[in-house]
């Protein structure tokens, strides 16, 4: 999911954590992110927590393959410092 959808929707998983729950954060740019989410997937399904049609299921699937899509272009982007609203 994009930053600005994450942040912008109230059934994210952002919006949907605990205020104290740990949270780890994969960014397009990384390059490790793609096998890190297809693996995170795996295992899930492993794990019997989901199905491979689940709506989470697909959409980390479609987020691996955008970031391997597009994942070089952020690299030299500039970077957010501080809260900003995105268009």
């Amino acid at each position: 999911m994009r930053k600005k959808d994450e942040t912008a929707r109230p059934d994210t998983c952002l919006a949907q954590a605990h205020p104290n729950e740990m949270l780890f954060v994969l960014l397009g740019r990384d390059p490790a992110a793609p096998a890190t989410i297809r693996f995170w997937v795996e295992e899930r399904l492993r794990l019997a927590k989901n199905s491979i049609k689940d709506p989470q299921i697909i959409e980390a699937l479609n987020c691996a393959d955008t970031m391997e899509a597009e994942g070089r272009k952020w690299v030299a982007a500039p970077r957010m410092l501080g809260p900003r609203s995105e268009s």
